[in-house]
């Protein structure tokens, strides 16, 4: 009897080293006061509609609600409409930051879509990147403009590593503290709830153990 109640021990200590950090997800704002930028511009000719964005130009980038540091990689689902093939990448200014996944991969020439796809930040373009902080989407192919492109969601998911919060280039001096602190209350806020039932399913297998060896020492 002691032996079995040994190894429930072991096994539940091994249970309790082995809980990872939790995921983060964050829904990416569509919205056209948080349209990433092509080159030095903005994304030209990009109009919002119901629930989100829509182009039939050269290219449509958001920002990110995270920076994504080299060698991170995240899950991003995309929803929406097009009546042509797309291409996405991740983004810092014009430079490509992650590999380039491409629709027609999937067989997709135009309608509704919903893809999970997973880009890994690995400044693509070797401009020395550190970090990646938008997301682009542009026509199929190289000299290809979108075509009625539609983008109605957009939700990242991080490795649930530490993660740097994007900061807003155009905020204020003035009111820069102060939404530092609101950014930083967001991120408890969303962090808190996972790394809660991290320290649960951690003391648990734990308890488990503790009890085991009360009652191999009352044997």
């Amino acid at each position: 009897m002691k032996k079995i109640l040994a190894m429930v021990m072991a096994v539940a200590m091994v249970m309790a080293l082995s809980v990872t950090a939790f995921a983060a997800t964050y829904e990416v704002e569509l919205s056209l006061d948080n349209l990433g930028y092509y080159g030095a511009t903005e994304s030209t000719n990009v109009s919002a509609v119901d629930g989100g964005l829509n182009s039939s130009e050269e290219a449509l980038s958001v920002l990110l609600p995270v920076e994504v540091a080299y060698g991170d990689t995240v899950t991003v689902t995309i929803k929406g409409s097009s009546d042509g093939g797309f291409r996405v990448w991740l983004l810092n200014g014009a430079n490509t930051d992650s590999a380039i996944w491409l629709s027609s991969d999937q067989g997709f020439s135009g309608g509704d879509f919903e893809y999970t796809i997973e880009l890994t930040m690995n400044d693509n373009d070797g401009h020395g990147d550190s970090v990646a902080n938008a997301l682009m989407f542009k026509g199929i192919s190289y000299g290809t403009n979108l075509d009625n492109f539609t983008i109605t969601s957009v939700t990242l998911v991080t490795d649930g590593e530490a993660v740097a919060t994007t900061d807003d280039a155009n905020e204020a001096e003035e009111t820069a503290e102060a939404s530092e602190g609101t950014t930083e209350a967001a991120e408890e806020t969303t962090t808190s709830t996972n790394a809660d039932t991290g320290v649960v399913l951690a003391v648990l297998p734990m308890a488990v153990a503790a009890a085991a060896v009360v009652a191999s020492k009352r044997r």
